[in-house]
């Protein structure tokens, strides 16, 4: 199988690697536009942080209370007789409020953060998204553009490569005065008709290989 065509292989080579190189820029700005929104799942981050920061809030907010009171109890806790009693009722008061402040707290704290969660995650899910269109929509174009060609030329390189290897020198001679354009006969021959009577088939064989892409023994 013949890959290039005899006579033009820089310029299909060219051509291919052109189309590599355009393939890995394509990627390179998939990669960039894919990190660029990815950057975004910051804002989902904060959210997770600030989710936190209301539990621990709520939970600072208790503790103070409970501070306060329990500070409460320890003066009043050398009070004969009764000190002790009104300083464990003190201790006491506050755990019914501060316990349902916790739990508001950490309710909200939770659902705050499961939101930045989701955010974070949609967030890398839409950088996955754009980041493949922005490689695939234009690769996708260049390859249906570039490919079948070079396919079409590649498969009719190998048929002309296997039907001209042995036939006949004054058949292809003949073949090519007769066949090909006078621009490209004109190009090896001035007198492709007398050439081929008198039997000098060089330059007839010369513009059979150009015009086939192939090389002709």
């Amino acid at each position: 199988m013949r890959l290039y065509p005899a006579g033009r292989t820089g310029r299909t080579v060219a051509g291919d690697l052109a189309v590599l190189a355009l393939l890995i820029v394509f990627a390179w700005l998939g990669v960039r536009v894919h990190d660029a929104v990815a950057d975004l799942a910051s804002v989902g981050r904060s959210i997770q942080d600030s989710g936190r920061a209301v539990a621990a809030s709520t939970r600072d907010t208790a503790g103070a209370i409970e501070g306060t009171f329990s500070g409460a109890a320890s003066k009043v806790q050398g009070v004969p007789v009764v000190g002790g009693g009104v300083a464990d009722a003190l201790r006491e008061a506050p755990r019914g409020v501060t316990d349902r402040i916790r739990q508001s707290g950490d309710a909200q704290g939770s659902k705050i953060v499961r939101l930045g969660v989701e955010e974070e995650k949609r967030t890398y899910q839409l950088a996955r998204l754009v980041g493949w269109l922005t490689f695939l929509l234009p690769a996708l174009v260049l390859v249906a553009w570039r490919v079948p060609p070079r396919v079409r030329e590649v498969l009719s390189l190998s048929v002309a490569e296997r039907m001209l290897a042995d036939a006949p020198e004054h058949v292809l001679a003949a073949r090519a005065a007769y066949s090909l354009p006078y621009r490209t006969l004109h190009r090896y021959t001035r007198d492709p008709f007398g050439d081929l009577a008198a039997g000098r088939h060089a330059a007839l064989l010369a513009a059979l290989a150009d015009d086939a892409g192939v090389r002709i023994r």
